[in-house]
């Protein structure tokens, strides 16, 4: 089975409606691919959620009279007799019509309660300049105080690159590394420019354990605006 016939059969996979050739068929098919294996994965999340939300909704009073009544014409029309050739030709219809109306009933509550999770806010701090560093820190500070599920990197080259390496102070005397440490523990990412050390011929060994070596500042601040969908910040 291909990934066109699996994916088509997805939804039938999921409800139970293959029979038990057509279910292994597509069990192999996920084992071995990782498309597949995901696409699968989030039509089954997406069952759950609706199972969890849609509640159970009574027919309206209305209805359940009129179906009542149908269903007894029904069976005086066919001699009482409950298992008559014609009771079963109507009250099968019948019934797939309260099926119906039942869904569609209980579709508009299912649909406003199913919640659609946010997409997690993704941004990559630049600083190429060491003096914005203590801004930059504030504002990443700032940012998670707003935001605590924010996914935030730090990413400095060129001169910015000080502020990460040992014994960096602000203009207070404070060591910036204490401010890293407590960021870092809060999730954020900080990441040097090795070719802006290797250029100034900086010990790589002198950045602070919170930090990072990427290849290139620059090249790793359009790597997560591009492939990874981070929105882009400078202080």
């Amino acid at each position: 089975m291909n990934c066109q016939e699996t994916r088509r059969l997805l939804h039938g996979y999921l409800d139970g409606e293959l029979d038990l050739s057509g279910s292994l068929a597509i069990e192999d098919h996920l084992r071995t691919c990782t498309a597949c294996r995901a696409e699968h994965k989030r039509h089954r999340a997406l069952s759950e959620a609706v199972k969890a939300y849609a509640g159970f909704h009574h027919a309206p009073p209305a209805l359940t009279r009129r179906v009542g009544r149908d269903l007894r014409d029904i069976a005086a029309a066919t001699g009482g007799s409950r298992w008559g050739g014609a009771w079963l030709t109507v009250a099968a219809p019948v019934a797939a019509f309260v099926i119906t109306i039942a869904a569609w009933l209980a579709w508009p509550q299912a649909t406003q309660q199913v919640a659609v999770a946010p997409a997690a806010e993704k941004v990559v701090y630049h600083i190429n300049n060491s003096d914005d560093a203590t801004n930059a820190l504030r504002n990443v500070v700032n940012h998670l105080e707003i935001s605590p599920q924010a996914r935030i990197v730090v990413v400095a080259h060129n001169n910015g690159v000080d502020f990460l390496l040992e014994g960096a102070t602000d203009a207070g005397g404070k060591p910036y590394q204490v401010a890293v440490s407590q960021l870092a523990a809060r999730g954020v990412d900080f990441r040097v420019c090795q070719i802006t050390l290797t250029r100034r011929e900086v010990d790589l060994g002198k950045v602070i354990p919170q930090a990072v070596l990427v290849p290139s500042g620059i090249a790793e601040i359009t790597r997560l605006q591009v492939t990874e969908g981070f929105a882009y910040l400078k202080p």
